[in-house]
């Protein structure tokens, strides 16, 4: 079994930085409000009640998924959790891997025509498809170095 880092893009990372500071932001405002306007209308109460769920869900989902968003490559699955968010990718249905080189895209095809972006670092490519092929030996490797294949 190898973990290999989900790599999100600066633009994503602040988006997630942005929702965390909103929701707190959010929570701290019902809060004051809870303190000034009280509790004497029902609207009130299910105001506060949204806003506190929502901003404590995002309180929990987007530092975990700055903390632990990983790809975790065993000998039947390839688990991609994104902080409490868990989905699987079974080995035996993998098809083929290929490299984009030109804009360096590492992609999972499937037996059912789906395929997946592997987003981790450059330089890990080469263990991450060397682990996957050692699961399976029947997968299919390729490098695109042109456009055509790439469309």
């Amino acid at each position: 079994m190898h973990i290999y880092r989900f790599r999100f893009s600066k633009t994503i990372i602040l988006l997630q930085i942005a929702a965390i500071l909103l929701a707190a932001a959010a929570i701290a405002f019902t809060g004051y409000r809870m303190a000034t306007l009280g509790f004497g209308n029902a609207s009130y109460i299910i105001q506060y009640a949204v806003l506190l769920l929502f901003g404590v869900g995002a309180l929990v989902i987007f530092p975990a998924m700055l903390i632990r968003s990983v790809y975790i490559v065993n000998e039947k699955e390839i688990v991609l959790r994104w902080g409490v968010i868990k989905t699987g990718y079974k080995i035996k249905d993998i098809e083929s891997i290929r490299l984009f080189s030109k804009t360096n895209k590492l992609v999972l095809y499937f037996k059912n025509e789906k395929f997946t972006v592997i987003s981790v670092r450059t330089e890990w490519y080469s263990d991450f498809i060397r682990e996957v092929l050692s699961h399976n030996t029947n997968i299919r490797y390729d490098v695109s170095i042109t456009d055509k294949d790439e469309d």
